[in-house]
Formats: structure tokens, sequence, C-alpha cells
């Protein structure tokens, strides 16, 4: 399982790395553990990193020119979510949270990233979501970090 990078991440997000760069750090990050389960391996950076609406929506647009595969955005998400070192100023992280979790939230859908886009650039209302009404308490999905130190 090769480690996805935070570095690149950031790099994208400061036009300093492609989409394709970007896509190619992301495959073969995630590893099946079982039927409903995964672990992500992340390399960290070293350095705090505030994510803003706008590079979140660079990462839409990489998806909508067909740069970026709408399925590298749960990995990207997991990332984000799962970092000490990625911070937000705002509420943007539910959009991320969304794409960490597709199964629960909105599939990786190129409609979906549409979505994701206007939200991020607040032209639609990111609607309520209705509780969870399931008491049968099924496991959905578990994903995990694997962490590893900068090379």
């Amino acid at each position: 399982m090769k480690p996805r990078r935070e570095q690149v991440l950031r790099d994208f997000f400061e036009g300093r790395s492609s989409a394709a760069e970007l896509e190619r750090d992301v495959a073969g990050s995630t590893k099946r553990t079982g039927p409903k389960a995964s672990v992500v391996s992340i390399e960290d950076m070293n350095k705090d990193f505030a994510v803003t609406a706008d590079m979140a929506v660079r990462l839409c647009d990489a998806v909508l020119r067909g740069q970026l595969s709408p399925a590298a955005l749960q990995a990207i998400g997991f990332a984000l979510m799962a970092s000490d070192k990625f911070g937000w100023d705002g509420d943007d992280e539910v959009v991320m949270a969304d794409w960490s979790c597709p199964e629960v939230n909105y599939p990786l859908t190129f409609d979906n990233v549409q979505r994701f886009r206007a939200w991020l650039m607040r032209t639609e209302t990111y609607p309520t979501k209705p509780p969870l009404t399931s008491d049968r308490g099924d496991l959905i999905s578990v994903t995990e970090k694997k962490s590893l130190r900068p090379s």
C-alpha cells in the first residue's frame, strides 16, 4: 500500500502540483481490510496548513474537467478530516466530511461534485440532513488512518 502524502495535496492547493499528480498520489493509498473496513496510509506534513473553500472548489473543478476521478475525493476527504495539519476557517469541512464517507453522505458522482462545488461557492445552501433513523445499529463502514512520518 502506497502512502498518500499530505504535501502533494497542499502543493495542489498552492498550484505547485497538478490534478494528475494528485490522482497518482491518491491511487493505491487505501487498502480494504474487511468487508466494511479500510485503512488509508497517509504521510503527514510537518507544518499546519489552512484550507479555504476556494481550494476545495479547485478539487471539484479538477473532477468536473475530468482531471481527477470523483473516487479520489474519498481518500482526499478522509486525509483532510483525519489530518492534524490541515485546518479550516469556516464550516467548509462539512463537505470534506461528505467526501470522506460517501456511503453515508453523498455518493461521489459527477452530479454530486457539482453540488459540492455550489455549496462551497455558497451559490446553493448546504442541505439539512435528516437524522439517521436506523435502530439496528448496523456498522456501515470503518476507515482508519495509518500515519507515516515524512521521508
